[in-house]
């Protein structure tokens, strides 16, 4: 099949972690990786797919379904002219949102709607309004995905909250003054909060706020709560302890820290980042309290 790709199309590979690529990504609203943009003859975006599927034939086939012009945006426009539907209007929703193209998500959602959505479905329909107006109506987007990251404690409220944090921490990332940084900030740290306060028994949500006052080095105290509730919620994770293990250690409590690294090693041996970790942990000059 790799063979048949080849002789269909063009391969390029680019690294969007280098600098000389980032005007690239910015252009072709480039968000999840690896994400692969298909290209036609004269330059324009075909479809693309975000993320990278385990089973490698099936990636395969939707890469090869693209370029034949198979359950592409224009393929899932045709079939809705033909006869509307509610999953092929929250498809084209979704795929408009990949490109960057919030006003076409907002527009798509909105036809969604009009076919009158179960509750499952109108939660994930309002996700992707949320995202789109983040893109087109910044302060919008905000209150809408806010209001659906603290009373949804599902897996859309899940994926809100974390738009929202993604959104703030490309604010702070680019932005062109230190009060503006600090402000973006702030702001994240308040989308923490607020979603913490509305849904204290996710472990999801307090190993993200746990995670980020670690990276941050602030609330270490609230930070070391929130990362031992997540580990007595999830039990055996060893994600969870992970966490637990580097808020630990930016607390200064090294003994705990190599407690849960260890125990995550124990549950998962062959992730290498929690060996690193652990590495980490054991370097005497690493081993310093944060203030």
């Amino acid at each position: 099949m790799m063979s048949r790709l080849s002789s269909t199309a063009v391969l390029v590979h680019l690294n969007t972690d280098e600098p000389a690529t980032k005007p690239i990504a910015k252009q072709y609203s480039l968000g999840g990786i690896p994400t692969v943009i298909v290209f036609d003859a004269k330059g324009q975006e075909v479809d693309r797919i975000i993320g990278y599927d385990d089973d490698r034939s099936a990636w395969l086939k939707t890469l090869l379904a693209s370029l034949y012009g198979v359950d592409t945006i224009d393929d899932y426009q045709s079939r809705y002219a033909a006869k509307p539907d509610l999953s092929v209007a929250q498809t084209l929703a979704q795929k408009y949102l990949d490109r960057g193209d919030g006003a076409n998500a907002i527009v798509w959602v909105e036809k969604a709607r009009t076919l009158r959505p179960d509750a499952k479905i109108a939660s994930s329909l309002t996700l992707i309004q949320g995202q789109g107006l983040l893109i087109v109506d910044p302060p919008k987007g905000v209150d809408a995905l806010m209001t659906l990251a603290t009373t949804d404690g599902g897996e859309d409220g899940i994926e809100a909250f974390q738009a929202l944090s993604v959104f703030y921490k490309r604010k702070a990332r680019n932005a062109t003054s230190p009060e503006e940084k600090a402000a973006a900030k702030a702001s994240r740290l308040d989308v923490f909060h607020k979603v913490v306060a509305a849904h204290p028994e996710s472990p999801e949500v307090l190993d993200e706020y746990a995670w980020y006052c670690a990276a941050e080095g602030i609330e270490l105290d609230k930070a070391l709560a929130a990362a031992q509730k997540a580990v007595e919620l999830k039990k055996d994770d060893a994600e969870a302890l992970s966490v637990l293990a580097e808020v630990s250690f930016k607390a200064g409590k090294k003994d705990a820290a190599l407690a849960a690294i260890d125990r995550a090693i124990q549950l998962d041996g062959e992730e290498s980042f929690y060996k690193e970790q652990r590495e980490k942990f054991t370097k005497p000059d690493e081993a310093k309290p944060k203030t």
